[in-house]
């Protein structure tokens, strides 16, 4: 369905496995050994045993003037030096052109690599990234990593971060996340329709403590829908369709009438995953289908 946890990235010759991460339209390939998190909404930090090693921020650009983004540009100039000419730009950054129109470098005082900016000229996505370390010996997974961000994928965004990947379709919108510990949880929007998904571990833990269907009904956030049990205990769904009255009842309680929602017990990987959708309008049993055929765990595997 996806690509594997662990893929090869060839392309800076670093000859290294690497893992697949994807966040709000942005995707590009880490080291095993580095971690991503999360500081916003478009904006990632990776680090290497809990030392900063780069960040990447990025936006969409509301107006594509040459004279917004020269503004852009010199806000992030004050940030990060002087410009690096372009004749002595790292040859493995030169690769960046392959799918950028703008890339511009800045360096620090001593002439070491500080950070740049790149612009898609296809989505018009804005990528400003910052060297967090200035060890040169990790100059070469920097800059593996930087050469492998893309930025505009039409059909699909992917969100795969931690140990979880989710497909979406574009038209839906992050509003919120939330990474605790035991329980990730993020929130979209698509026109009508609200998407909640969740990830809970250790499920075997959870499981003695709660009955799969209570648990259900605490993430689904409310305890009417009509539920079906899956084989074996390890699945329920459920929905809420709810006649013309009542539907006019959760309205002036400012619920959503509908829901579709499902829990599922991924034994392999001990996590407990969550999908529910709500929305004032019927939802196709297909979309809940779909949406959770698209959402798994992907274990981080170690390098060969």
């Amino acid at each position: 369905m996806f690509p594997n946890s662990i893929v090869k990235v060839t392309q800076a010759g670093t000859g290294k496995d690497n893992r697949l991460i994807a966040w709000n339209g942005i995707r590009l390939s880490i080291p095993t050994a580095w971690d991503a998190r999360i500081s916003g909404q478009r904006h990632l930090v990776f680090e290497k045993d809990f030392q900063p090693q780069l960040q990447v921020r990025w936006e969409k650009l509301a107006h594509h003037t040459p004279r917004y983004l020269q503004k852009k540009l010199s806000q992030f100039a004050g940030q990060m030096g002087s410009i690096i000419p372009e004749n002595i730009l790292p040859t493995e950054l030169e690769r960046l052109r392959n799918s950028f129109s703008l890339v511009t470098c800045y360096q620090e005082e001593s002439g070491l690599l500080k950070g740049g900016i790149c612009l898609c000229p296809d989505c018009h996505t804005l990528v400003l990234f910052q060297l967090l370390s200035a060890d040169p010996a990790l100059l070469e997974d920097i800059y593996s990593s930087l050469t492998t961000i893309s930025c505009h994928h039409h059909s699909e965004i992917l969100w795969r971060i931690q140990d979880f990947s989710l497909a979406l379709p574009v038209s839906f919108t992050l509003k919120d996340y939330t990474f605790g510990a035991g329980l990730t949880r993020l929130s979209f929007c698509s026109s009508d329709l609200f998407l909640q998904t969740c990830t809970l571990g250790p499920a075997d833990t959870r499981l003695s403590r709660q009955p799969l269907v209570e648990i259900f009904n605490t993430l689904s956030g409310t305890p009417d829908l009509e539920l079906v049990i899956g084989k074996d205990n390890t699945s329920c769904e459920g929905y809420r369709s709810p006649t013309i009255p009542k539907q006019i009842f959760f309205r002036l309680r400012r619920e959503k009438p509908f829901i579709r929602a499902k829990i599922w017990h991924d034994t392999v990987n001990n996590r407990l995953l969550t999908v529910v959708l709500s929305s004032n309008r019927p939802i196709p049993q297909t979309t809940t289908h779909k949406i959770c055929s698209q959402y798994e765990i992907v274990q981080k595997k170690n390098s060969a």
